[in-house]
Formats: structure tokens, sequence, C-alpha cells
């Protein structure tokens, strides 16, 4: 098949380091926790409209911080395959590396954020609001952190002969410098967007991969979750929503909706082993005032056939995540050779 071309998608990459100021006890998964507080201090910090003003019939929605980025309103008709409903998918991703529960006085809780396209734009007030964050204090009893440190995720140079995506470690490609300074309060620099885009790997796919999900993942098929898929199921799924990231927050790009030869291809490609096992996860909804249940299945594939097509794909996906829930961290993929 002719290569399917996917849009070119500018992210970027974000370590904040919290400091615990008494003795505390949180969950041992922090994704919902932290978007739901984030949420919270990006509306307090931004909003300037009188209290039980809504997001969706205000007058300043197309030009502010928290619409722009926590209550994505997609406006106009919506493009082929994207939900008909008024939002659009949030620019945004948690990756809560630290599962510790109890912290004392000095203990550092980090994470990461993916920015998503034009989303980068807003940087300084995702920065501001993680401090904000921390000052009213996370879990049920609000304990308090301060901010101490961010850092960012920006290229080096790599020798020519070590640019093969699957011999070179990603990650050494990229370096974590400090780019704010909790001790002055500082922006250090302005960061360099990293981008998603086609590259060459027609020429050097392997056969045969392991896709390791390493958070909960939650796919539906069918109107029900499912640990039981194709590969063309999967790619589906990926490539949805690469395009609606794409369509809504990097709006220079072509998008191309005509991908049927693409799906198609994938039905060469076989999941010769499946190790996948379901894991419960529950969190509460400040919303809905209940537990709501966030479970999903975590292991690995692997993964055999005609995979030059997909490979830029899946590398995607290890920045965009795949299912519902990935603006808390679900959904986490990894690509590995076999």
């Amino acid at each position: 098949m002719r290569s399917y071309q996917l849009p070119s998608i500018e992210y970027l990459k974000l370590r904040f380091h919290l400091e615990a100021q008494l003795d505390c006890r949180l969950s041992s998964w922090k994704g919902s926790l932290l978007r739901g507080a984030f949420g919270h201090a990006l509306r307090r910090t931004v909003c300037t409209m009188r209290r039980g003003q809504q997001c969706d019939d205000c007058m300043l929605r197309s030009q502010c911080a928290y619409t722009r980025l926590f209550e994505t309103f997609a406006n106009g008709a919506p493009p082929p395959f994207i939900n008909k409903d008024h939002n659009s998918p949030r620019p945004f991703i948690f990756e809560p590396s630290d599962d510790g529960q109890g912290y004392q006085p000095g203990d550092i809780v980090w994470f990461d954020i993916a920015l998503i396209g034009n989303s980068i734009d807003y940087l300084p007030y995702v920065i501001f609001a993680i401090y904000q964050m921390g000052k009213y204090g996370l879990g049920v009893n609000r304990y308090p952190f301060e901010l101490k440190q961010v850092f960012c995720q920006q290229c080096q140079d790599v020798p020519s002969n070590e640019n093969d995506r699957f011999q070179a470690d990603f990650q050494s490609q990229h370096q974590w410098h400090l780019i704010y300074d909790g001790a002055d309060q500082k922006i250090l620099f302005n960061p360099k967007a990293l981008t998603l885009q086609n590259s060459s790997h027609s020429d050097d796919a392997p056969a045969s991969i392991k896709l390791n999900f390493l958070t909960q993942t939650r796919l539906v098929f069918g109107h029900q979750l499912s640990t039981e898929f194709s590969f063309r199921q999967l790619v589906f799924k990926l490539l949805r929503r690469t395009l609606e990231l794409a369509h809504f927050y990097t709006p220079d790009q072509t998008i191309i909706w005509e991908f049927h030869e693409y799906l198609q291809a994938a039905n060469q490609v076989l999941i010769t082993r499946s190790n996948l096992h379901w894991k419960d996860q529950t969190r509460y909804s400040n919303r809905q005032k209940t537990k709501l249940k966030l479970g999903g299945f975590v292991g690995d594939l692997t993964l055999e056939g005609e995979l030059a097509p997909f490979m830029d794909l899946l590398s995607y996906a290890e920045i965009l995540h795949v299912g519902k829930g990935a603006t808390f961290g679900l959904g986490k993929v990894e690509v590995k050779s076999v």
C-alpha cells in the first residue's frame, strides 16, 4: 500500500517536582487526583467572571486558558469519526510516575505532563496552575505541597548512525532541562517543542515487536470494554485519537480522513501472543460525587507481520496514549523490539 501520511503533531513533555509540607498520605495511583486538582486550580487562576458562571455560555470562553485546556469546546460541525458532542479531546496527558503513598515534609511527589499542539502556548498558565494546585492542597485532606522544580524534555544531537528509532533508545535523544526554579519562581527559557512526524520506518521495521500497555487501558468495542480485539481494531483506535488531537490542536496540518486502505493493510499484522490481564482501579468524581471504576487491561501483545506502515502510528501512541482516560495517564503504551 502507499504509505499513509500522519499529520505532524508538536508536543512538550514536562516533569514537575512537588515537595510535601506536612506528613500526608495520598493514593498510590494519582492520575485522577492530579488532573482534577489541576482543573480546579487552573479555573481559579484564570476565571474573571462572576461566581457560578458556566463555561458553555461565557463570553470569554474562546480566549480563556481554562476552556482552551480543560473545558475544551468543539465549535462547528465535527470532522469524520469524531464524537458529535460539544467537547473535543483535552490537549494534555498526565503521567503520574510516583506510586508512593506516605510522605514526610521534604519528600518529593513527581509526575509528567505532555502538552499537545497549540496548547503549548499556555505553558506559563500550566506551570502557575500546578504551583497553585500545591498551595490549595492535594487529596481529601488538602495536604499542601510546594512546586520546587519543573523540567522540560528537549532534543539533543544524535550521531547520524544512531537515528534508527529501534537501534537507538528514544529517551537517549532527549534530555531533561530545568525550565522553572521554584526558589525564584521564574521560567528560565522558552522551550522548543518536540515533534511527532512520519519517518522512514519502511526501511528498517522489525518483523515482530512487543507492545506493552503500562497503565490500565480502556478500549471499547461494541459498547463494551474488552481485551479481545484485532490489530486492525487497535489501529483504528490509535489513528482516531491521533487525528482528533491533530484536528483540534494543530490547525495548520493537513489531515487525510480517508484511511480504508491503511486499515486493510493492518489485516496483514497478527497478534501472535496476548498477555493481557485486567487491573481494577477507582477514582472519586467531584462532579458526580461518587466513586467511578477505572479498570483496564495491562500487559503486552506480540505483533508480527508487515509492521512498516504502522511504526510511526505506534510511536505516536507512546506520547499520546490510547483509549478512555488518557488525560489521567491511562492507556500508556511502549514499543519494544522482540
